[in-house]
């Protein structure tokens, strides 16, 4: 069938411009009823989920893909650099996501598709209860104390002691590490993903003061998708943060790279174009909406 992509741009509550494409299938009179927004990890940019975006345009509906505030094509707006959070993602991003899909298109059914981080800042936006259907991949709450085995240690060290001495070492409002994405992302959002990483519950330790009422009022079908060699992302981070969804209907899917043929997947190869993907990972997104 094909599909075309039509770049987009649109304004938060506070006015800083966003900036992503839409894809839609070729020769479909309408799919504008059924939207899927695509929420990126940390310090990815939106293309790299053209893959997945063309596909399930394909399979009749409209996908958004954009940039967070501080990342490639956001990276600047009227918000200084330096004053970029995490949760400003969520609570201003990802909600002027929702309002512009709810404007432009008037659709039926809104799902999300949220990858790592962005499966994480989900209930921060405050019309995510809109959506009818989420799927949270490669994603989990970063508290250390969840990770199975002597890894727990390993990431405790990351978090205390490696990102603050390489912090340290890289100068501007800019911190880069491929072990976070592969662009540049503002240090201030860094440094609070670390502060909610400390904690016991992560975002959801009271001690953050962030408003997280909006978890509570999702009552969407969520399926949360791990893959067993993601060590960003283990089974147990999952399911501590699918149960801070405590109204949506919730099932998980635990997907090992042998089981399709292949020696890894990790944690960014659950969206590459390879054909084990598009049917072990892929096509099993696509049932889980269409259900």
């Amino acid at each position: 069938m094909g599909f075309v992509t039509k770049e987009i741009s649109f304004i938060a509550e506070d006015g800083f411009k966003l900036n992503g494409a839409v894809f839609s299938a070729i020769g479909s009179s309408d799919n504008s009823n059924r939207v899927l927004i695509i929420g990126s990890a940390f310090g990815v940019p939106y293309q790299y989920y053209k893959h997945i975006a063309g596909f399930l345009a394909e399979q009749g509906m409209a996908v958004l893909v954009f940039d967070y505030r501080g990342i490639s094509h956001s990276k600047h707006g009227n918000m200084a650099t330096n004053r970029i959070l995490m949760q400003h993602w969520g609570q201003l991003d990802l909600e002027a996501a929702i309002q512009f899909v709810q404007s432009e298109y008037q659709p039926k059914n809104i799902s999300y598709l949220g990858h790592s981080a962005g499966g994480q800042i989900i209930g921060l936006a405050p019309s995510s209860h809109a959506f009818d259907k989420i799927i949270i991949a490669a994603s989990g709450v970063g508290a250390w104390r969840l990770w199975p085995g002597v890894q727990k240690y390993a990431l405790a060290a990351i978090w205390y002691l490696v990102f603050p001495v390489v912090m340290a070492f890289q100068f501007g409002d800019f911190f880069k590490s491929r072990f976070l994405g592969p662009i540049p992302v503002p240090k201030t959002a860094v440094k609070q993903w670390l502060t909610w990483a400390r904690s016991r519950e992560y975002l959801f330790s009271p001690e953050h003061g962030l408003e997280l009422s909006g978890y509570k009022r999702i009552d969407a079908d969520i399926l949360g998708i791990t893959i067993s060699d993601d060590w960003y992302a283990p089974k147990e981070a999952r399911d501590g943060l699918l149960k801070h969804y405590p109204n949506a209907n919730k099932e998980v899917l635990n997907i090992s790279p042998k089981s399709l043929e292949r020696k890894s997947i990790g944690h960014f190869g659950l969206f590459k174009k390879k054909q084990e993907i598009k049917d072990g990972i892929w096509q099993p997104i696509v049932n889980f909406l269409d259900d």
